[in-house]
C-alpha cells in the first residue's frame, strides 16, 4: 500500500520554494542597488564634539582667573566644538542652499569669537562661519561647497552656561540633515540593508538544509 508523501516533504516543492525565494531576493537586491545608483543621497550630519568650560566652579566663584577677548571680559567662557560632515555619496553644492539662505546654529549663549574652522581631508575648502548680526548666540554658514566625505570642525568661544547646540535652519534642497549624537551612527540605513540581506541568506540556508536533511 502506497502512502502519499506530505507536500512539505516533497523535494520538488522545496526546490520550487528555494528557486522562488532566491529569485525574489536577487530581484529585490538588484532593484535596490539600481535605485541607490540612480538616486545617490545627499546627507549632512552634525554633532557637538565638545562643550567645555574654561573655568572650574571655584575659579568662577572667587575670580581667581579672568578671560578677556580683545579687551572684552568673558565672564563664563566655554569652548564649543561643532562638527559637520557630508556623509552622503555626492557633493553638497552652493546650489543646494534654497534661495541662498544660510545654515543657522544656536549655541544657547553669546558667541564671543569663531576660534577656528578646520576642514578634512587636506585640500578641501573650509566654509565661511560667522556670528549672526541679528543674534549673538547664533552662527551662520552661508552657501558653500561641502564635498563628499568632507568634515568641518568649528571651534567657538562662548560666554554663558552650557546649553545644547541646536540647528535652527538648514535650508538645503534634496539633502537630509540630521544630528548624530555619537560617532558611527551617521548611516543606520546601512545596518538595516545589511540585516535584510542577512535575513534572506539565513532563510535560504535554512530551507536548503531542511531539503537535504
Amino acid at each position: 500500500m502506497l502512502i502519499a508523501t506530505p507536500w512539505y516533504e516533497s523535494g520538488s516543492f522545496w526546490q520550487f520554494a528555494i528557486t522562488t525565494l532566491v529569485s525574489v531576493a536577487v530581484g529585490f537586491l538588484g532593484a535596490f542597488a539600481t535605485l541607490r545608483a540612480s538616486n545617490p543621497k545627499r546627507r549632512l550630519a552634525y554633532r557637538t564634539t565638545s562643550n567645555t568650560s574654561l573655568f572650574v566652579a571655584s575659579h568662577s566663584q572667587t575670580g581667581a582667573l579672568r578671560v578677556a577677548h580683545h579687551g572684552r571680559a568673558v565672564e563664563r567662557p566655554r569652548v564649543v566644538e561643532l562638527e559637520l560632515k557630508n556623509t552622503g555619496r555626492r557633493d553638497i553644492t552652493a546650489a543646494q542652499f534654497h534661495a541662498g539662505e544660510s545654515i543657522v546654529y544656536d549655541l544657547g549663549a553669546n558667541v564671543v569669537a569663531v576660534l577656528e574652522v578646520a576642514s578634512h581631508p587636506t585640500g578641501s575648502v573650509a566654509p565661511s562661519v560667522s556670528v549672526s548680526t541679528e543674534n549673538r548666540g547664533q552662527i551662520v554658514i552661508p552657501p558653500c561647497l561641502l564635498a563628499r566625505k568632507q568634515a568641518v570642525r568649528v571651534s567657538l568661544l562662548v560666554d554663558g552656561p552650557e546649553r545644547p547646540v541646536r540647528c535652527l535652519g538648514a535650508p538645503l534642497v534634496d539633502v537630509q540633515v540630521r544630528e548624530v549624537p555619537e560617532p558611527g551612527q551617521e548611516r543606520p540605513h546601512f545596518l538595516l540593508t545589511t540585516s535584510m540581506s542577512a535575513m534572506v541568506a539565513i532563510t535560504v540556508l535554512f530551507i536548503f538544509n531542511k531539503w537535504y536533511a
